[in-house]
């Protein structure tokens, strides 16, 4: 049952969700937006690139920006930032350049967790983000 004061937006050029129960963006009433976690899905194939952490985060980036662009936002308005990873200590220094070069100076809340596994086939990282309208 659709929720009154939530708006689910559709993103044109991004991946579908890979499974029912989610959405890629969700627009609360107010002025917050919330975005899916991102594993640096190619839009035309679905499926994560290759080229490891910097490759990956630089599709995140580019995904991230165009969804929140599609619900009234963009990266420069992101106030919290979640990430994935499943080597923390390897990986953390080349999403902090990525992020850098897509937003320079921004720096949202953020949350870094190691994981054992993410749901898609050859993802090392996944990145969350809240933003304001």
């Amino acid at each position: 049952m659709p929720h009154p004061d939530r708006t689910l937006a559709t993103v044109p050029g991004a991946p579908a969700p890979n499974f029912n129960g989610y959405s890629l963006v969700v627009r609360a009433t107010g002025h917050r937006i919330h975005l899916a976690g991102w594993m640096g899905e190619d839009p035309e194939t679905a499926k994560v690139v290759e080229g490891g952490c910097e490759a990956q985060t630089e599709q995140i980036m580019a995904n991230i920006k165009t969804c929140l662009e599609a619900a009234g936002s963009s990266l420069e308005k992101v106030v919290l930032r979640r990430s994935y990873f499943l080597d923390i200590k390897r990986d953390v220094p080349i999403v902090a350049r990525v992020w850098d070069k897509w937003a320079p100076g921004l720096k949202p809340v953020s949350t870094a967790v190691q994981v054992s596994g993410l749901a898609k086939e050859g993802a090392v990282i996944e990145i969350e983000v809240e933003a304001e309208v």
